[in-house]
């Protein structure tokens, strides 16, 4: 029944989404939409986000319309700009929703009716703001599904070829497939079918070769779970994976982990944990070859759509948090030894963003007395460093940079105002960056 009512919402999720990209087309129709735009004004820009109302030095202007802001090298929150193809500023009937990573070079932005409804969908060079219009290969269905709960939905390969999962309407068949694109193509974006059309894609990986894993469903039987490896040379095999915590290591390389691995002996009343974690390598040839990675030497379980996935420089964590269950796993180190990660003197009660840099990891959330927090993590030694004083910020969303520090959208919690604000690697002063827009982003990313 639960595998039943969880197909339910994403098919209920699927037709939503493309019964508002036919209203997108009808607006695309009758002009002045986000066609038009041939280049995004983010030249300068750190961070971009998404909030009602406009925001920076002068007074917000009327109206609750979504738009994209952009901060400054030196701090300011400025409205982007949309411009045609003689370079003059133009307007769109749609409302911005999305922005993803793709790559060093691209980002996407999408437009729609919400975050899970984008109807229109741009690759956007951060280098002067270009705009390439994805129709052609396909509008990205951005709900990120079974995956993580940061999923980026967009995943690329070493050879600059782009995947990413597309909405599909048959007859009576809705169901979501796997769109690839080459990205050497920008001016012509096209995109090809990757997964087989029996199949309704839920959730994937990429890894560095373009050897694909994913889950999901047969689209004739909603009851049959797959879980398959369609290898770049276009070769499908099944994989024997109970649920869907799969994802790409440092290496490029394919790990996957079953938390039913384990035992009871009847004879010294005790269970024994093998929980490995396996690694998935193909050859040129496509010769697959499975390895165990590590094994927790403990019991530990992340169900990917209630944890978080952080890559640093050298090892990958997991942090789950289900209602007041939060756990820390480090699924990824330089000693292959995957562990659950204690903290002294510090509990974690509920996550609601997470980031991270090559060193280090942050994670915003209450602890188990209910205080609000924003930490900065040291993996080496699992120390704690606080960034905000508890309960002075209660933290939507933000973006972290070595350099540059912690950009947040925050509930400010001495007069209830949500602001956007900014703070050093290490803590100290908070400088407001905007607080007239009172709003809660939709979307904060770091571009640059």
């Amino acid at each position: 029944m639960k595998k039943f009512l969880k197909m339910a919402a994403v098919a209920a999720a699927i037709c939503a989404a493309l019964s508002f990209a036919s209203c997108g087309d009808d607006d695309d129709d009758e002009g002045g939409s986000a066609a038009e735009i041939k280049t995004l004004g983010i030249a300068g820009a750190k961070e971009l986000y998404i909030t009602g109302g406009s925001a920076g030095r002068s007074a917000r202007a009327a109206g609750d319309t979504q738009k994209i802001f952009k901060i400054t090298e030196d701090g300011y929150a400025e409205e982007v700009k949309y411009y045609d193809e003689d370079g003059n500023e133009t307007t769109t009937t749609l409302q911005p929703t999305a922005i993803y990573p793709v790559n060093d070079d691209y980002i996407c932005v999408g437009f729609g009716y919400s975050s899970n409804s984008v109807t229109s969908a741009y690759l956007v060079r951060k280098s002067d703001g270009a705009v390439f219009d994805m129709k052609n290969a396909g509008v990205p269905y951005v709900s990120n599904g079974g995956g993580f709960k940061n999923e980026n939905p967009f995943k690329t390969d070493k050879n600059s070829n782009l995947y990413y999962l597309a909405a599909v309407s048959s007859g009576s068949l809705y169901y979501t497939k796997i769109v690839k694109v080459d990205l050497g193509g920008i001016y012509s974006l096209s995109g090809t079918d990757f997964s087989p059309a029996t199949d309704y894609v839920y959730n994937f990986a990429v890894d560095k070769n373009g050897n694909v894993i994913y889950t999901g469903y047969l689209t004739s039987d909603s009851s049959n779970r797959i879980c398959r490896i369609k290898k770049s040379g276009g070769g499908l095999a099944n994989i024997d994976l109970d649920y869907d915590p799969f994802w790409i290591g440092l290496d490029g390389n394919i790990y996957y982990y079953n938390s039913s691995d384990y035992s009871y002996s009847s004879e010294n009343s005790t269970w024994t944990y093998t929980c490995p974690i396996k690694k998935l390598e193909f050859s040129d040839s496509g010769v697959k070859t499975e390895s165990v990675y590590g094994n927790f030497s403990e019991w530990a379980s992340f169900y990917p759509s209630s944890t978080y996935k952080l890559s640093l420089q050298d090892r990958i964590i997991m942090i789950y948090s289900l209602l007041s269950n939060s756990k820390v796993y480090e699924v990824y180190n330089p000693t292959s030894s995957p562990r659950v990660v204690s903290f002294s003197d510090f509990s974690i009660k509920s996550v609601t963003a997470v980031a991270s840099t090559e060193d280090f990891y942050y994670i915003a959330g209450t602890d188990s007395s209910s205080n609000t927090f924003l930490v900065k993590i040291d993996p080496q030694t699992d120390s704690v460093t606080k960034l905000l004083q508890d309960n002075e910020y209660d933290v939507y969303a933000f973006t972290a940079s070595e350099t540059d520090g912690i950009t947040f959208n925050a509930l400010r919690m001495s007069d209830g105002k949500k602001i956007i604000g900014k703070v050093g690697i290490d803590g100290g002063a908070v400088k407001v960056i905007d607080e007239e827009s009172d709003a809660e982003v939709v979307c904060l990313e770091r571009i640059n």
